[in-house]
């Protein structure tokens, strides 16, 4: 028997979904990055309608004008209102403590959703972004099959490194956690969604565990991220013994980010090992890490350069020889992926999004025990590839492997997949 087509609607046209993506964005990364990706690939497949924030239009309209309008891709923008705007207080768009900024939004969203329903009657819906389970919206309540996920956010930071956080660090961290766990178990909306939905998505494996456990519900892993089509070709790490090992760091400087695990561990490594460290980012540790790696006499061998347009750190990848990913929380880490997919092995914690995306073949993994130990393993980490540079030479082949498993391609198809599994569910 013939096996039917995701992007096949019973009359024979591409069934029509409706998309949440409140961050959807061409050239910017993290959610924005990710609802982009979701939404290119599901119209691949089925004629998709995607509600997503006004911020965005400009981008989106500019990027449509440059490489032609998909037939198959319908987007509408919905305004954050003067509530929203009030409750940001000038604060970063969609931080957590604007979380009910973005609930206001989501119920903006679900009043268009539900116009758009009456007028098209639309097969399915999904909620894409904003990936954090906190904010389900509202598109369950429609009497069609609902999608909702990749979803993440659900990881704490680990307790025993709260210490390293600084005082203020610390108390939010540990506020995150508890309202975390709250959330997660009495969040009335959280559960209606997941009770609703044909599928809950989880972005990793420990999302997966959480949701079962919690709400009883089997939540496949798929990634919330993905990579573009690109070549993978990469020049292979140098293996002269005396070369500076290039380290790159990626990320925001605040307290989750940790960088300070690895400016502690390369402080303890032989005066003789030569490497370099560049750090791309900016935040609100910044000063506090500058002064560690003064303070550990390591400052000559970092160079400390902000945030950059993704053209401008495309080219750090391909310069540096390893990528260290000290996160200790974090869904999952484009930085990973991006990294991965230049030829970069990654040193990474082992736990959260990054153990599951990171192996053996790719990279190295440091038990997450304590701050002292996660220090040494990161220091014995990177001088073992300082000082096997064929073993850094065999990641960074395994890393461009593993780069190809994590193709939006790839992971469009699992998700049409997912899709035409609720819509044959709903019509039996």
């Amino acid at each position: 028997m013939t096996e039917p087509r995701p992007d096949i609607a019973p009359t024979g046209h591409p069934a029509r979904v409706l998309m949440v993506a409140a961050a959807c964005n061409p050239y910017k990364g993290s959610d924005s990055k990710v609802g982009w990706g979701r939404v290119q690939e599901a119209a691949k497949y089925f004629d998709t309608w995607v509600i997503c924030g006004a911020w965005d239009q400009d981008d989106i309209c500019r990027h449509q004008q440059k490489h032609g309008h998909n037939p198959r891709l319908h987007f509408l923008f919905v305004e954050e209102g003067r509530l929203g705007r009030l409750l940001r207080l000038r604060t970063p768009l969609f931080s957590y403590t604007n979380l009910l900024s973005y609930h206001l939004w989501q119920r903006r969203a679900y009043k268009l959703a539900v116009r758009l329903h009456q007028k098209l009657g639309f097969a399915l819906t999904h909620q894409a972004t904003l990936v954090g389970y906190r904010e389900p919206g509202y598109l369950w309540k429609l009497n069609v099959p609902f999608i909702w996920g990749p979803v993440g956010g659900i990881q704490n930071y680990p307790w025993r490194f709260l210490a390293s956080a600084g005082f203020s660090g610390a108390v939010i961290e540990g506020c995150r956690s508890l309202a975390n766990w709250l959330q997660l178990r009495f969040s009335p909306r959280v559960r209606r969604a997941a009770r609703k939905a044909a599928v809950v998505l989880a972005a990793n494996s420990q999302v997966q565990k959480a949701f079962e456990k919690v709400h009883r519900i089997k939540a496949p892993v798929l990634l919330e991220t993905g990579l573009p089509e690109v070549n993978f070709i990469k020049r292979l790490p140098s293996q002269a013994d005396q070369q500076s090992l290039r380290i790159l760091w990626s990320g925001e400087l605040k307290p989750h980010k940790a960088l300070h695990l690895l400016l502690h561990a390369l402080s303890q490594l032989p005066s003789q090992t030569p490497y370099e460290l560049k750090i791309l980012g900016s935040g609100p540790m910044e000063r506090r890490w500058r002064n560690l790696a003064e303070y550990l006499k390591i400052c000559d061998r970092c160079h400390w350069l902000g945030w950059l347009p993704y053209e401008e750190v495309r080219n750090f990848y391909e310069w540096a020889e390893i990528l260290v990913f000290t996160s200790l929380r974090d869904t999952s880490g484009n930085v990973i992926l991006e990294a991965l997919s230049h030829g970069v092995p990654v040193i990474c914690l082992d736990h959260q999004g990054a153990a599951d995306i990171v192996t053996s073949r790719c990279g190295i993994k440091i038990p997450v025990v304590e701050p002292k130990q996660v220090i040494a393993g990161l220091k014995d980490a990177v001088l073992k590839l300082a000082e096997d540079r064929k073993k850094l030479c065999e990641l960074s082949l395994g890393a461009l492997e593993r780069a190809k498993e994590y193709l939006w391609s790839r992971n469009g198809e699992q998700m049409a997949k997912f899709y035409y599994a609720a819509l044959s569910h709903y019509g039996r």
